[in-house]
């Protein structure tokens, strides 16, 4: 995947947890996954706090800073300091399970076709983190060890923020100059060749 597809589908998976909220806690998501740090994931206070209840004191509001650290930790299950592919993995799948299916999707099939359409699903998403897994490994992981360590996370997260921002700029000044052009071509008299 070239850099600006990886960027581009970075901002298109923060459009879809914008409109759809956390997929992995009850809402119906849209859009397979295409990111490990989605800052809108991480910035979730409130479900950030429910699953280290009990390691870190919930009562008191967290910085930017100590939401990304205890995100990161949240998913070291092993302790080390380091991500490995499978706790990346479980991340991922936490915080973008395989879509529910639409009513319309399931009507008029037997147990046994749905079954082999959410193993279906379940084989894709599997193929799709374990894109995003390499990705995120060959892009982010400085010292090549295998593991993504707290700072090559940080430096990362800050780099990918950076780049959306830049990229929802361009996004927005294209969208004025065409609603410009469109307004200038509306002004314009109409010439019907008589």
């Amino acid at each position: 995947m070239t850099e600006m597809t990886i960027l581009t589908v970075f901002v298109v998976l923060n459009v879809v947890v914008l409109t759809s909220g956390h997929a992995g806690h009850g809402s119906h998501q849209t859009q397979q996954p295409q990111s490990f740090g989605d800052p809108n994931v991480i910035g979730d206070q409130e479900h950030l706090k429910q699953h280290m209840k009990g390691q870190i004191n919930t009562e008191k509001p967290m910085t930017p800073a100590e939401m990304e650290f205890h995100y990161f930790r949240l998913h070291d299950t092993n302790n080390d300091t380091l991500l490995d592919g499978l706790e990346i993995l479980k991340a991922l799948s936490h915080m973008m399970p395989p879509m529910d299916f639409a009513p319309h999707e399931m009507n008029g099939k037997t147990a046994v076709e749905i079954e082999g359409m959410k193993n279906q699903r379940i084989r894709e998403m599997m193929g799709n983190y374990v894109q995003i897994i390499d990705n995120v490994l060959l892009s982010d992981d400085q010292n090549k060890d295998g593991y993504l360590s707290y700072p090559e996370y940080s430096v990362a997260r800050r780099r990918d923020a950076q780049r959306m921002k830049e990229m929802q700029e361009k996004m927005l000044r294209d969208a004025n100059l065409a609603k410009e052009e469109m307004l200038s071509k509306q002004q314009q008299p109409y010439n019907t060749g008589l």
